[in-house]
């Protein structure tokens, strides 16, 4: 029974077994599904929580939806995030409108700098969790990062402006269900509330067995459970702080002098030696000098953009000419403080997760004659 503001007291459960037996057969995603953990599904899902955050989510939120959750909430947090950098971005090329022409080009020599920096930023934060999470899922046979695709069933919506009369019956009133939502979600994103429902039982059996517990067990799920907890925690602490350093490495690459060339010549195009196009000639040599100067200018500026990528790492890890001390070596330090931690992060991870299994193996800790029991 669920109370209205009205004072009306709606039971969404009438009838609802009726209308199930006659409701068509519910479709093939209509229960929670466990992804396959690659490339394709987490950047189709990193795809859907972005755009849902920007689009969806603050509508609901906005209007008081009863059907926002948490999740959305949280997905929510990215939005700032984007339209900060943006607007970060953004700040110099549009004011560049009021300097002379000198500043007016370096101040869109900046902007395109820092727009180099927020991407080769996300690049790196992104691709470097695979660091983390792929030897640890080979280790312990956790993935941190394994999706699954969520269905969420919202509350009913009740039709009908007018409120109902003193003594009405109200059960006979019709009741919308509404479509379900489909979340893409990770499966280890809580520590607290893991997705164990919806594994098979040969999972923790593989847990188990790659963690020295053995594969006689009574309770695999009961024994390798801690294990599993144990893993989400420290990977997840270790991905998060590897990737914000190699991120860091990214900010710092982008921000060597080496790319002011490349931005004047293959950006700007102020440069270029394009093929001019006549204004009399016919359609199909216009067409075919143009193609022509795109496609010499695509492939100058991939070789252009490899030669600058590595002449920047060069200045990066070396610093820059003339410089001495500190900042001849700081990014040197970055880069291996962000090996060090990647490094220790995976270690820290798989030793704690077979000193945890040794553990668990000790009789005083793990009865096996019995068939399950809290660790």
């Amino acid at each position: 029974m669920i109370p209205k503001v009205t004072g009306e007291m709606v039971n969404y459960g009438a009838k609802r077994q009726e209308r199930a037996n006659s409701a068509p057969q519910k479709h093939e995603n209509g229960e929670p599904k466990v992804l396959p953990s690659n490339i394709k599904n987490r950047a189709v899902a990193g795809f859907n929580r972005t755009t849902s955050a920007f689009i969806e989510y603050p509508v609901k939120g906005l209007k008081g939806d009863v059907n926002s959750n948490y999740f959305e909430f949280l997905a929510m947090g990215r939005v700032p995030y984007l339209l900060g950098s943006a607007t970060f971005i953004g700040v110099f090329n549009a004011m560049s409108q009021f300097f002379d022409a000198r500043g007016a080009q370096q101040a869109k020599k900046l902007g395109l700098k820092l727009a180099t920096g927020v991407i080769f930023y996300a690049l790196a934060k992104t691709l470097s969790k695979d660091l983390v999470t792929r030897p640890v899922s080979w280790a312990t046979g956790v993935d941190i990062e394994q999706p699954y695709l969520n269905v969420v069933y919202p509350f009913p919506k009740v039709i009908g402006k007018e409120p109902p009369k003193p003594g009405e019956d109200t059960t006979n009133r019709i009741i919308e269900d509404l479509a379900p939502q489909y979340q893409y979600q990770k499966l280890w994103e809580s520590v607290e509330f893991p997705r164990i429902d919806l594994v098979k039982p040969e999972f923790f059996d593989k847990i188990a067995r790659k963690n020295g517990l053995g594969t006689d067990l009574n309770n695999s799920e009961t024994e390798a459970k801690p294990i599993l907890k144990n893993v989400i925690s420290t990977a997840t602490t270790a991905s998060r702080v590897s990737s914000f350093l190699w991120a860091a490495c990214g900010v710092a690459l982008a921000a060597c002098g080496n790319w002011d060339s490349y931005y004047d010549t293959y950006l700007s195009g102020t440069k270029l030696r394009n093929k001019p196009v006549k204004k009399d000639a016919p359609l199909k040599e216009k067409v075919k000098t143009h193609l022509s100067n795109f496609w010499k200018n695509t492939k100058e500026g991939t070789r252009a953009l490899g030669y600058t990528f590595k002449e920047s790492a060069k200045e990066f890890y070396n610093g820059a000419p003339g410089t001495k001390g500190f900042k001849k070596h700081a990014g040197k330090a970055l880069f291996f403080t962000a090996v060090g931690s990647t490094v220790f992060g995976v270690a820290n991870t798989i030793i704690r997760a077979r000193m945890m299994g040794k553990k668990l193996c000790n009789e005083h800790i793990i009865d096996n004659s019995k068939e399950s029991m809290a660790v």
